[in-house]
């Protein structure tokens, strides 16, 4: 394990537990620290079934998991910005700083709460909601990969999101929810078919005409993780489904809890600012750095 490496959890809930937990691995900017960098990454990734972000700087950001490497992790990138705010990479008096990822460049707000937690958002890039159209048979294999019968599923599914397309599945009760028992190899393969990098799974519990609260539970595909606690990258995309197909054209809010059924509950705080429904949307939690590491390996399982 680097010696260099902190131990961050992100979008932890109201009552300071769960979160999505990351390493964070500063980086030099010299040449070929980077490289080096990475290879320590994804051994440390590999050993702890935990994310890993570079962050150089406080301003380029790189996301290791333990199968690959992602163009944009944002509890990684929440967890990396309250690191080098911390350590001083990042200056106090800035309001809001541009960072630059493998998917693009991003602007985020960076506000310390105290020595250790911080209050973090990102602004996503451009989102996009597009239905996908699926025959029974494939129909009929989501709903087993997801431990779920065909009568469970909603009539229509959305690839949505930005730089990692998921595909959401509405469900109509929260029982339904909780009773998801994910075949990894299928949700890898259907993944593939659906052309999304997981399958998003959630319920409308309140809504009114500009504020809801959804529970959702992601199944990523490709990346070593069965079940993700908390999609900050994609957490934008059910409001994008709410005002186009939910019949919430003005939604504005959005509170999502997430990892709840992992036993690693997250909160997940959506804002939309701009005039275009698919730009500006804001995405934030709390992230607590941790004073030593963890010895358990991630509760992804």
């Amino acid at each position: 394990m680097s010696a260099e490496a902190r131990y961050a959890r992100a979008f932890i809930s109201s009552d300071a537990r769960g979160g999505n937990a990351t390493w964070v691995l500063p980086v030099g900017m010299e040449p070929g620290a980077a490289a080096a960098a990475v290879d320590t990454a994804r051994a440390l990734a590999r050993e702890t079934g935990i994310e890993v972000t570079l962050e150089a700087a406080g301003r380029d950001f790189r996301f290791i998991a333990p199968d690959g490497e992602l163009s944009l992790c944002l509890h990684g990138l929440l967890g990396g910005l309250a690191l080098a705010r911390n350590e001083g990479r990042i200056p106090e008096e800035r309001r809001a700083v541009t960072v630059t990822t493998p998917s693009g460049e991003l602007t985020a707000r960076v506000e310390a709460v105290d020595a250790t937690s911080f209050e973090v958002s990102v602004e996503l890039g451009r989102q996009h909601l597009v239905p996908v159209e699926i025959g029974q048979e494939l129909r009929a294999a989501l709903a087993a990969a997801l431990g779920l019968t065909p009568g469970d599923m909603p009539e229509r599914l959305w690839n949505a999101g930005g730089a990692r397309l998921k595909t959401l599945i509405p469900l109509g009760r929260r029982e339904r929810l909780t009773a998801v028992n994910v075949n990894p190899a299928a949700v890898e393969r259907i993944a593939s078919q659906l052309g999304c990098t997981g399958l998003y799974a959630f319920v409308v519990e309140r809504a009114d005409a500009t504020r809801a609260h959804l529970a959702v539970r992601q199944f990523p595909a490709g990346i070593g993780i069965v079940e993700d606690p908390a999609t900050g990258g994609s957490a934008a995309a059910p409001a994008l489904w709410l005002r186009r197909e939910g019949g919430h054209s003005r939604l504005a809010h959005l509170t999502l809890a997430q990892g709840e059924d992992m036993g690693r509950p997250c909160r997940l705080v959506v804002e939309h600012t701009g005039d275009d429904d698919a730009t500006g949307w804001r995405v934030g939690g709390r992230v607590v750095l941790e004073p030593s590491p963890p010895n358990i390996r991630s509760g992804h399982g």
